[in-house]
């Protein structure tokens, strides 16, 4: 089987991880950023709905860089690769480095090497519009991520391949939450909204829509409707699903947007399938370890049990920045109760958390990142 390797963002190594295993399931881990994937007829369609996979690359082949590797050796062992997989037509060698740089390596030494090593008649370079982009990636180790990492001590690597025209990155430019018709500072930008989506996938399950209950300004079915998913928001206050309704009209988004209490989106919709439930609950610094904070979230996660019962969830909830420096099997703390506590009140109400990571927002501030199964 033809497999496919990512590469991924570096704001969040992990959790692109668990993006690309959200959307597509079996894959194998050869960095932080990089990953292997089996290529199947429906590999772009599920990718395109990613939001932390920066390119992918076909045919693609890696060299494990030890003490003494150079640049040569590496475009050496890329040429002997284009033998096997370069097609005829003019070509180019991009290459770039993620994580710490790495003594001895150059990535203009690479292409260049690399360039005049396999251009021939039948393959001239052109970098201005090549009709092959040979994509060359350096992974040294990963540097200053504020994220727990199990992988972060992964030696470094070389990865090549020839870049699919089928893939392109989401870009973010033009839709930034400043730059819609309706904006409030708790706004969330758009390449985690779009994580927060994806993320609620599972491999197999067909998503059919989005519902969130704390619709805020749209920023999380902004991006649901620009995938062409179907759009159920609400929100308790009018005046956020009025501005909601501006951003997608102006998106020009296919939606339905209600005025509705979060625990009561089961009357508003009704039983539906495929939903993955996406929200940032609204919850003040001063509400982050009240009881009503917790029993509208609680509340809510119930409603929706009834709406999609084999649906997903996929949420943010407030937490100390602690928690970064935490072992995944401390008790941390999430809405002001021990983790084992609220999850224990998620499972009671008929959900299982398949995922959990703490985001830095800044240096007194975390979320936990949260998605959740059926428990049956």
């Amino acid at each position: 089987m033809q497999m496919l390797t990512l590469v991924g963002n570096g704001w969040h190594p992990w959790l692109f991880r668990q993006e690309v295993t959200s959307l597509i399931g079996e894959s194998e881990a050869i960095h932080p950023r990089l990953v292997s994937i089996p290529l199947s007829e429906n590999t772009f369609s599920r990718i395109s709905r990613a939001a932390l996979i920066d390119d992918a690359l076909q045919y693609s082949e890696s060299y494990v860089i030890g003490e003494g590797t150079n640049s040569s050796q590496i475009a050496r062992a890329i040429s002997e690769w284009s033998t096997k997989f370069l097609m005829p037509g003019t070509f180019a060698v991009r290459s770039r480095s993620i994580g710490i740089p790495i003594d001895g390596i150059s990535t203009k030494e690479i292409e260049m090497a690399v360039g005049d090593s396999i251009s021939s008649d039948i393959n001239n370079v052109d970098l201005d519009d090549p009709q092959i982009e040979i994509s060359v990636v350096i992974a040294g180790q990963t540097e200053g991520d504020p994220h727990p990492d199990p992988l972060e001590d992964t030696p470094p690597i070389a990865v090549w391949g020839i870049r699919n025209p089928e893939w392109e990155r989401e870009k973010y430019s033009g839709r930034s939450p400043t730059e819609r018709p309706f904006f409030k500072p708790v706004s969330l930008e758009p390449r985690q909204a779009r994580l927060m989506i994806s993320l609620g996938h599972r491999p197999g399950w067909d998503v059919k829509q989005v519902v969130d209950p704390f619709c805020g300004t749209g920023g999380i079915v902004i991006e649901a409707a620009l995938q062409g998913i179907g759009v159920l928001a609400s929100d308790l206050d009018s005046r956020m699903v009025e501005g909601t309704r501006k951003n997608l009209d102006w998106i020009n988004g296919d939606y339905k947007a209600e005025i509705c209490d979060a625990s009561e989106i089961d009357s508003l919709w009704g039983v539906r399938d495929g939903c993955v439930f996406a929200f940032d609950p609204p919850y003040g610094r001063s509400s982050w370890k009240s009881e009503d904070g917790l029993d509208l979230f609680l509340s809510a996660i119930s409603s929706a049990r009834k709406v999609d019962p084999l649906g997903s969830i996929s949420t943010m909830l407030p937490t100390g920045p602690e928690v970064l420096s935490l072992g995944p099997e401390e008790d941390f703390v999430v809405m002001g109760k021990k983790w084992s506590q609220l999850e224990e009140l998620i499972t009671q109400r008929g959900w299982r958390v398949a995922l959990k990571s703490p985001i830095k927002v800044h240096r007194s501030l975390a979320r936990m990142l949260i998605v959740c199964h059926p428990s049956d």
